[in-house]
This record gives C-alpha cells, sequence and structure tokens, in this order.
C-alpha cells in the first residue's frame, strides 16, 4: 500500500510520517466484497447453481478505504431478470464503518446463471 500512496499521492488523513492512514487501493475492495454471497448457493428457494459466470462488478466508494479500517458488509440480492434462457442476479454488499455505521464501500456484481441441462 506504501507504493501505490507513493504513485498516486494518496495519503489519506495525513502523511504516513505524522501517523495517518494510508489508503487502500480501490481494487482492495474486492478482498471483503467479491465472493461473500456464497449463502446464495445453499437458499433452496432461489434456485442458484454452478453453471455461471461473473458478468460484471462496480463499486461506489463513499469515502477511501484506509489500512487499520473496520468495515461490516451486508449482502442483499438487489435484482434478478431472465434474458435468452439465462438468469442474472444483481447482489449488491453495503460496507459500513465498523465503528460511526457510515457508509465506506458498496459493491454491485452480476453474476449470469445458465440454463441447467435437463
Amino acid at each position: 500500500m506504501r507504493e501505490y500512496a507513493a504513485a498516486t499521492g494518496v495519503r489519506g488523513d495525513a502523511s504516513e510520517a505524522e501517523g495517518g492512514p494510508l489508503v487502500a487501493p480501490p481494487a482492495f475492495a474486492a478482498c471483503f466484497t467479491v465472493g461473500r454471497g456464497e449463502a446464495m448457493f445453499s437458499d433452496p428457494e432461489l434456485g442458484a447453481h454452478p453453471n455461471l459466470v461473473h458478468g460484471s462488478q462496480e463499486y461506489e466508494f463513499h469515502r477511501p478505504i484506509r489500512v487499520g479500517d473496520a468495515v461490516v458488509c451486508t449482502p442483499r440480492i438487489a435484482d434478478i431478470k431472465t434474458k435468452g434462457g439465462m438468469e442474472f442476479l444483481t447482489l449488491e454488499i453495503a460496507c459500513a464503518d465498523a465503528a460511526t455505521d457510515d457508509p465506506v464501500v458498496t459493491s454491485r456484481g452480476t453474476i449470469i446463471f445458465f440454463a441447467q441441462g435437463e
């Protein structure tokens, strides 16, 4: 993270030399959001199955993620659409600061389920 901060000039609230936190690269949010919806595969009513691809991923940052942050992430199914025999499931994961409950980042990913063979 030091190299990222040096390359981008982003250091957080204060420089590291002054004891301020480093800002994590935006892609770091994938470490605690991508793959966190595995509980949906055990829900028999949803009918999820492993014949799938990851269709898209996006992040909405409400503030930078800093080294030392503790976040609580809450997943929800935001949308399900059927198109051409495939199902498109959009999973939204809202992550908030554990201490203040202020929003930090919201992840939205679409999983495409292919039709299962009979």
